[in-house]
């Protein structure tokens, strides 16, 4: 009886602590026919690519709208519905795809944040997506951020071949201006790139976790640094920067493994996001000149938790390595609000950027109002963050880590999207610092 009251006990605990779909599941129908209605360019091919609904096949409710956010999401039409009617015997089902088609190229403005350049604002991007019904992405967009801008020209073929890879190309031209601490004072140098890029990316089953791009692009980085703010004073770079004046030709072999189980992109609450990217890269200063090999790996992982009534935590722990001879411009930097805030940009980076890095951070992220519909749109944060970047043969000392804590607000305006805000003390001077940017750090 001892035995029978445990398995009792652990099966009462199972259902108290199993979601409902384990115990009861959606009646589902098997679908008789599909049928597609309004799309007089794209091809019923192209629909059939971004949908999991095929005859013969059962079909739930949830499975109907997860195809209709997939087929609105592709941005190839201003309308998707798709109903369901009786079929000609019971248990089975008609599925109806009625579209509305985008037929003409439109203007898109957009902004966000980035992991390698912080928050930008697109103000001109112009797309001719789904040319010809085919199910091509093509765009041009003017990109402007903190201390970057690029233009670029992008290119997307879907389900190449009909597999579960997509083709990308990008075309792109991009200035990004460091920051660099040299007796005190702080001086920017700019660094143009001028490249192409083609990768494969997965899109469905096992190989949407895995990406492979191999880029080439010519890059030239000032001899000269300019003090900031005011660009008034110009001083030669120093003998650590010197080497990588000029022009050099950069070509890289990125592979990366991502997974990604969040509940929604833009702002999560549940769920891991994690990539692990390791690149090639070869270094060459003049035509005839051998190759130069660095390398550099970089681990990204992170963790939404839901917690009580839209309170819910986000952890990320961040860690990254580069060849001891890679250029400054292929290195780790540390301060600021895109990583260890509370501490002014970059300010925590060793001479010339680091070639080893590590972050960890905390946020607790609760709504700011119970009255606002959509809780998202105003929200406030409590959060920690430590990290440490350094150059070998050092090793990584604990007793180096730079800390800060603080609070933000996150308010979701129209067009421009997440507006960040954050109040940051570094530990153990407790100055503020004040950081205003776009998006989640994380």
């Amino acid at each position: 009886m001892k035995n029978h009251s445990h398995i009792f006990l652990f099966l009462l605990l199972l259902a108290i602590l199993s979601p409902p779909e384990i115990f009861a599941q959606e009646k589902s129908l098997l679908v008789e026919s599909v049928r597609y209605q309004g799309n007089t360019k794209t091809s019923e091919r192209v629909i059939r690519q971004y949908m999991s609904i095929r005859e013969g096949q059962p079909v739930t409710r949830e499975q109907l709208e997860t195809d209709r956010i997939r087929l609105q999401n592709t941005n190839f039409f201003k309308e998707v519905e798709i109903l369901i009617t009786p079929g000609r015997e019971k248990g089975w089902a008609k599925v109806l795809v009625k579209l509305r088609e985008r037929r003409w190229p439109y203007f898109q403005f957009k902004s966000g944040f980035n992991e390698l350049d912080g928050w930008y604002i697109s103000p001109l991007g112009l797309r001719f997506d789904n040319l010809f019904g085919v199910g091509n992405y093509l765009g041009y967009e003017l990109v402007f951020g903190d201390r970057y801008g690029s233009s670029r020209l992008e290119f997307t073929r879907p389900y190449l071949f009909n597999s579960e890879y997509d083709l990308m190309v990008r075309l792109f031209g991009d200035q990004r201006n460091f920051l660099h601490f040299i007796d005190d004072e702080k001086f920017e140098q700019k660094v143009k790139y001028n490249g192409a890029m083609i990768g494969l990316r997965g899109n469905s089953g096992l190989a949407k976790y895995f990406a492979l791009a191999v880029s080439n692009q010519k890059v030239t980085a000032d001899s000269l640094l300019r003090d900031f703010p005011g660009d008034s004073l110009e001083i030669p770079a120093p003998d650590y920067l010197a080497p990588f004046n000029g022009e050099q030709n950069v070509a890289k072999v990125t592979f990366s493994i991502n997974i990604d189980t969040r509940n929604r992109p833009g702002d999560p609450t549940r769920g891991w996001w994690g990539a692990l990217t390791l690149e090639q890269g070869f270094l060459k200063f003049e035509q005839d000149d051998p190759a130069e090999k660095f390398e550099r790996i970089i681990l990204d992982l992170r963790r939404y938790q839901p917690l009580w009534r839209g309170v819910s935590a986000a952890l990320r722990v961040k860690l990254g390595r580069t060849s001891d001879d890679a250029p400054f411009y292929e290195r780790f930097y540390l301060g600021g609000p895109n990583s260890l805030r509370g501490y002014e940009d970059r300010s925590q980076t060793p001479a010339g950027y680091g070639s080893h890095y590590s972050l960890g951070s905390a946020e607790l992220r609760f709504p700011l109002s119970a009255r606002v519909q959509e809780r998202s749109r105003l929200m406030g944060v409590l959060f920690y963050d430590a990290g440490y970047a350094w150059n070998t043969p050092e090793t990584w000392q604990p007793e180096k880590l730079k800390t800060s804590l603080g609070f933000g607000a996150r308010v979701r305006v129209p067009l421009i999207g997440l507006l960040r805000l954050d109040f940051a003390y570094p530990v153990p001077d407790y100055k503020l610092n004040f950081h205003l940017s776009l998006g989640h750090t994380f």
